[in-house]
């Protein structure tokens, strides 16, 4: 009988000391047992280290390291070092504030087993706040393979990081989260292993994981700076770029769809921008994005002229969203 393949379980935490015990209690819990737990810790202030190491203390498959000081502090730096540390055949990065079902791993290794030429297997999960379940997230389980692209950018197939359990092979050969990156990380991260041909398939029976929703959720506190707004702002402009990647049955409505998020997502970087000084610069910068997004949505001069007074409308007046949709 084959010898159950190790799972590699990444879990990048910061300042999660209140928090965290219930998500490595679900670990624990989980019926499928040959796993080991990378916790990264990403310069935690509070008391994170003393109850991770109690586990550490208490379980030889938990392992507790801090991330280098020569790698840039976030979330996805502590992901890609927590990968480099890791022995498993599969991997599954997960949250240190969510909580995995006992058969998190199960489900997902047994389609594995069954379907061996997969990179990935999907879970989706529920939202819970104060024990209670508030909202099942399910997205697409049964997808259309021709429009796993259109299906991404419009939102109708959506990856959440702790969704899939990776293959390792498939995931040694490309470049995993960018580190520079502030905001929807996760979402620019799916989208290149899409385009490296990710071969996929969802456990769609039923959710397998819980996502804390409230004040308490590590994304609750979370700023919006102009470097996160440019970095929505670049992702929907590199799903542009990539149109040639698309198949030409849903090419037009791909492109589209990418254009007008492009023109959207620079409407949220400056409108939250008070000095007009601030807003112009911005224009500036982002000028070949903003240009070549309106010549895919332009089909004539009158509506070439349209979206740049939209655009310009937005720069003084901070109006003008209902133009982009």
């Amino acid at each position: 009988m084959k010898e159950a393949s190790l799972i590699s379980i990444i879990i990048p935490t910061y300042n999660r000391a209140h928090l965290i015990s219930e998500t490595l209690d679900s670990i624990i819990d989980q019926t499928y047992q040959n796993w080991e737990c990378i916790i990264v810790d990403d310069g935690s202030t509070d008391h994170t280290a003393k109850v991770v190491e109690d586990y550490c203390n208490g379980d030889r498959r938990f392992q507790y390291h801090h991330r280098p000081k020569d790698r840039l502090p976030g979330g996805n730096a502590a992901r890609n070092y927590g990968f480099e540390l890791s022995k498993g055949e599969y991997v599954n990065w997960f949250d240190s504030d969510d909580i995995m079902l006992p058969d998190f791993l199960n489900k997902k290794i047994k389609l594995f087993n069954c379907h061996p030429n997969l990179d990935a297997v999907l879970a989706y999960g529920a939202y819970f706040e104060n024990k209670n379940i508030i909202n099942v997230d399910v997205k697409k389980p049964k997808l259309d393979l021709e429009n796993v692209f259109l299906d991404y950018v419009s939102s109708e197939l959506f990856f959440i990081t702790h969704g899939p359990l990776w293959k390792r092979s498939f995931l040694i050969k490309q470049e995993l989260f960018d580190e520079k990156r502030l905001k929807i990380q996760d979402t620019e991260f799916h989208f290149r292993m899409l385009l490296k041909g990710l071969c996929f398939m969802f456990y769609s029976d039923s959710y397998l994981f819980l996502i804390r929703r409230g004040d308490d959720r590590v994304s609750a506190k979370a700023t919006l700076s102009i470097k996160k707004l440019e970095d929505v702002l670049k992702y929907h402009f590199f799903t542009l770029k990539n149109v040639n990647r698309i198949p030409d049955k849903s090419r037009l409505s791909y492109q589209k769809i990418t254009a007008k998020k492009t023109l959207q997502s620079f409407y949220e970087l400056v409108v939250l921008q008070k000095e007009i000084n601030i807003r112009i610069q911005l224009r500036k910068k982002h000028s070949y994005k903003l240009n070549y997004a309106i010549s895919v949505l332009s089909s004539n001069n009158l509506q070439t002229y349209k979206l740049n007074l939209a655009v310009l409308t937005t720069v003084i007046f901070k109006k003008g969203f209902s133009f982009f949709k």
